[in-house]
């Protein structure tokens, strides 16, 4: 049986990533904190296993933002 692979990056390539394994659940959430973070009507959540996601290269430039009074919500860029 052969895993799922992605690979993505930054639209400048500063930041590389690369993902394997089955992704264990996927929606869109509609919440005003999505909204306001993407800039569209919806953010599209991805969950993966722990450890499927490795960093090929800038791992050190990834910023977490928390919102304090969010139980749920990050941002990070």
């Amino acid at each position: 049986m052969s895993q799922t692979s992605l690979k993505g990056s930054c639209l400048r390539g500063a930041v590389k990533y690369k993902v394997t394994g089955e992704p264990t659940r996927f929606f869109h959430c509609h919440c005003s904190r999505c909204r306001k973070a993407t800039g569209t009507g919806h953010a599209s959540n991805l969950f993966i296993q722990s450890g499927a996601l490795s960093w090929i290269k800038g791992e050190e430039q990834i910023r977490s933002f928390k919102v304090p009074e969010a139980k749920r919500f990050t941002n990070i860029f």
